[in-house]
């Protein structure tokens, strides 16, 4: 396979799943640092949700594996310009998480394909420390090479700013959490930013839903309300192809719904 071209290679990479590929990583570091560097093309490791628990509401898990991350399990080298940028983070307090207070024991949840077993994996919700942000950033990236069936970000969701500072804006793989279905519940203080990670770090292959719990009309000043409208009409009319379905579940956006029928009758109308 050696003499193969390097497209040759990847083509036959392409019909090994994700476990055969982990073997053929193995073997040396040819095929590994090959891998490594296609692996957005290649098989991913499919689990059947992801999630955000909410400590609000319990529930009777399905048989599940607590996973207690550690910086000593990935081998990552910090330079000093991204060291600093880094602590200038922690010394914020920048949350990896929205809508959620420290320590409260939030964690992401992974579930099998065959939903036999459920991953729960504690990730510092307010990095502290250097080495928190190292275990962070190597998680985000192990989720950000998985394909999920679902994404359901319900009270909580990432952080995209707390995303670009971890990746330094790295341009080398793609920042996003791979999907076919994603939900996602926005309130007044979620907004903008369930907006900038379903823009920015979801890739959705079929159905994206967002529920808008948002404050009634009347509670709210007319500046935010149109603030808000202007965002959803240009995400509808402006970058809505990112997803083959989206739907917006709400019930305080009477504008906004008149401002997609005049759409709609301009695209039906017959040129004049």
């Amino acid at each position: 396979m050696y003499s193969l071209p390097t497209e040759v290679q990847l083509d036959v990479l392409k019909c090994l799943n994700f476990n055969q590929l982990f073997d053929v990583k193995l073997t040396n570091f040819y095929f590994c640092n090959l891998i490594n560097k296609y692996e957005g093309g290649l098989a991913r490791l499919k689990f059947k949700r992801i999630t955000i628990s909410d400590p609000g509401f319990p529930r009777v898990p399905s048989p599940y594996k607590s996973i207690k991350p550690k910086s000593t399990d990935f081998e990552f080298s910090l330079n000093e310009q991204l060291k600093e940028k880094w602590q200038a983070t922690i010394d914020k307090s920048i949350a990896l998480l929205y809508n959620i207070k420290p320590d409260d024991g939030t964690f992401v949840s992974i579930t099998t394909v065959d939903e036999k077993l459920e991953y729960f994996l504690k990730l510092p919700t307010f990095p502290k420390n250097i080495e928190e942000m190292v275990i962070v950033r190597c998680w985000l990236e192990q989720l950000f090479k998985c394909a999920f069936e679902s994404a359901d970000f319900y009270q909580n969701v990432f952080n995209p700013e707390l995303i670009n500072i971890l990746f330094d804006n790295d341009k080398t793989m793609p920042l996003q959490f791979n999907t076919r279905k994603a939900s996602l519940w926005t309130n007044d203080e979620t907004f903008e930013n369930v907006f900038q990670l379903a823009l920015n770090n979801l890739s959705v292959s079929e159905f994206l839903k967002i529920n808008l719990c948002l404050t009634p009309f009347t509670s709210t000043s007319a500046d935010i309300i149109e603030q808000r409208i202007d965002i959803l009409f240009n995400i509808l009319i402006n970058e809505s192809s990112r997803w083959p379905i989206i739907c917006l579940e709400g019930f305080n956006l009477p504008r906004l719904y008149d401002l997609i029928t005049e759409v709609s009758k301009a695209y039906r109308r017959p040129p004049q």
